[in-house]
């Protein structure tokens, strides 16, 4: 019985020192177990911030980056962290904030690396969307990039200048050298080649048919509200002319009791009278005024319009045919989009690559 006892005093002890042990583990130990615990947590992280941005979720995805960015400030994969974040702002259309974050990464990025290439791309691919050609040509100049090339041509397409897209798609099509760029480069060297064909204005006609017609050049051109108003306003000045002219209202006779009785009451009114049988009564009575002081103002106006509206319809063509052509190559643009060169190498956030 007293053996019993001590067994059992025995390995109660011996419980008590192995849980001590337990509860006063080193400081490695500690620290091995918390970077574990920190490394399980930041693959979460980027795994879900990954998730949202190839979902779509842009904003929640800069919300996760950003986090990313607090916890783990000096953690190699940050260049990539900051490349979703200029995309993200590219997707929702922020270009400023997004050429901000890309030309980060270019300064802080070695030149060979995938995030800095992917940046450079993408924040001239920006300034070709915004519209910042001019931009773009200059920081493009001399480049032998393919991918640069072919935005340089977009470029010189939106400026209208042919010769100059087709030398840089020959150029990016060369420094390719692969038959998938060939075949995607044909839809633009037959836009180069079809624009001599998209309809456009005569502006001799245009100018011949509004000087026959008030508004006709404008409705040649199909700017129906301008022809509108030019016919409106050039009707309304004869129309106002013709009020001024009171014997087409009332003709010449504005006596309407005996001639003998008759009083002038304007003083611009001429009496051309001849006695009869020297009674003093006039046989007959002729009354004139002058109106043209009224006619003048509406006529030269209406005038006015008219040939003015001629002219700018001579001028206008241009612009018009200027226009014609645009919305030509903007429609084929739309068909075959930049976008479809951005098949470069982008980095990613999968930490397990």
């Amino acid at each position: 019985m007293r053996n019993l006892r001590k067994q059992i005093i025995f390995a109660f002890l011996f419980t008590v020192v192995l849980c001590q042990n337990d509860i006063y583990r080193s400081v490695d130990e500690v620290q091995d177990e918390w970077t574990g615990y920190t490394s399980f947590q930041k693959e979460e992280m980027v795994s879900f911030c990954d998730f949202l941005f190839n979902e779509g979720y842009y904003e929640r995805c800069l919300l996760s980056s950003f986090q990313l960015l607090y916890k783990f400030p000096n953690d190699p994969f940050i260049p990539t962290v900051n490349y979703y974040i200029a995309r993200c702002y590219e997707e929702m259309e922020n270009y400023k904030l997004a050429q901000r974050y890309y030309q980060k990464i270019i300064e802080d990025n070695d030149e060979t690396s995938v995030v800095f290439r992917a940046a450079k791309y993408r924040n001239q691919y920006i300034n070709l969307l915004s519209g910042k050609t001019d931009e773009l040509l200059l920081n493009t100049q001399g480049t032998k990039d393919p991918y640069l090339l072919t935005f340089r041509g977009y470029a010189y397409m939106g400026k209208m200048n042919w010769e100059a897209a087709r030398t840089s798609f020959i150029s990016a099509q060369n420094n390719f050298d692969h038959p998938h760029y060939d075949e995607l480069m044909i839809p633009l060297f037959q836009t180069i080649e079809n624009v001599s064909e998209v309809p456009k204005h005569n502006k001799y006609i245009v100018f011949l048919l509004s000087t026959i017609f008030p508004g006709g050049g404008q409705f040649l051109l199909k700017e129906w509200s301008n022809g509108q108003g030019i016919l409106t306003s050039v009707g309304l000045m004869a129309i106002i002319s013709n009020w001024a002219r009171v014997e087409a209202l009332v003709g010449k006779n504005r006596v309407i009791e005996n001639e003998s009785s008759s009083i002038p009451l304007y003083k611009d009114m001429e009496i051309n009278h001849q006695l009869k049988k020297k009674d003093k009564i006039p046989a007959k009575l002729s009354l004139s005024y002058s109106s043209i002081k009224y006619l003048i103002p509406p006529v030269v106006i209406g005038a006015g319009v008219f040939i003015i509206s001629s002219l700018k319809s001579f001028k206008d063509t241009d612009e018009k045919n200027k226009k014609l052509i645009e919305y030509y190559v903007n429609d084929r643009v739309s068909s075959i989009s930049p976008s479809r060169f951005l098949d470069f190498p982008n980095p990613t956030l999968d930490l397990q690559k």
